[in-house]
């Protein structure tokens, strides 16, 4: 029960990064770079305190460790381009996909059996998702190439989930997250370069936000779910990541006043059966516990 926990925990804390964006004026490679430097450096900082620094082996480990900061990066760059390329509920819909990469390459390298309440799960939340966009989605000529990389994206983070699982079979989690985040903030730093993207100059409130990504959907968010690899089924922890537009949408509702479409609350009642049916065994297994 711990487990599902933090990995709702860790849902929710992703759902904040659209809001947190929204607040932030800098442009998607510069906010990438602060946010993934300043959790290298503030993780690099506990670690070095807390006396938890090791020598890390240049094992196959590093290179898989390496490999899913690559991912990470890809991931969040592409679905910045699709953001800016194609509507955000394009994107949201396409970017849904990524469980169907995830549970296949679960199945190819860990063996991991797909249950059919998993299937029923994500095809639950699937139509919640688009029941809550279904109003503004347009699959028109423009909007193609952030359409594919909307794909993409799911694609690459998919990638970016089967690789930290591989790493941390025999990484420990803060170990792994250095590395991840680190890889990850020399390639932002790369494509400012590239781009002679603006380093200087913002508001505080861009900082605030750059903050706020740190602690919630990076160290709340994507370090629990490297730390839960470990210990959880990879297409179950990527079919629950399906609740997560609804929470932005929520949060979004109260934050900035956003419009709920007509069709939102059954969306909400949609992907919530859908959470219900995923964890059941587990809800189930403790209500029992306690009679």
């Amino acid at each position: 029960m711990l487990h599902i926990s933090l990995y709702f925990i860790a849902l929710v804390s992703l759902s904040t990064s659209p809001n947190w964006a929204k607040l932030n004026h800098m442009s998607s490679v510069t906010l990438g770079f602060y946010r993934l430097a300043g959790a290298s450096l503030l993780l690099f900082l506990y670690m070095l305190f807390a006396k938890k620094l090791k020598k890390i082996n240049f094992d196959r480990n590093l290179v898989w460790a390496l490999s899913s900061g690559f991912f990470f990066f890809l991931h969040l760059w592409t679905y910045k381009y699709a953001s800016k390329h194609t509507l955000v509920s394009n994107t949201m819909i396409l970017f849904a996909t990524n469980p169907v990469w995830a549970t296949l390459g679960g199945q190819v390298f860990f063996k991991e059996y797909i249950k059919p309440r998993v299937i029923y799960s994500y095809m639950l939340a699937l139509i919640g998702v688009f029941m809550l966009v279904a109003q503004n989605l347009q699959l028109t000529p423009e909007n193609h190439l952030g359409n594919v990389a909307a794909l993409v994206s799911a694609f690459f983070y998919a990638l970016y989930m089967l690789t930290s699982k591989k790493a941390r079979l025999h990484m420990a989690n803060n170990d792994f997250s250095l590395i991840q985040y680190s890889t990850c903030a020399l390639m932002f730093a790369i494509a400012v370069l590239s781009t002679d993207a603006p380093m200087t100059g913002f508001d505080a409130i861009s900082w605030w936000s750059v903050l706020g990504l740190i602690i919630f959907p990076t160290f709340l968010g994507h370090m629990s779910f490297t730390y839960l690899v470990k210990h959880m089924n990879l297409g179950l922890m990527s079919c629950g990541k399906l609740i997560e537009p609804i929470i932005a949408t929520i949060f979004a509702y109260f934050l900035f006043n956003e419009h709920l479409g007509s069709n939102a609350i059954y969306a909400f009642i949609l992907t919530g059966v859908s959470v219900l049916i995923l964890f059941w065994p587990t809800i189930n297994k403790r209500a029992n516990m306690h009679e």
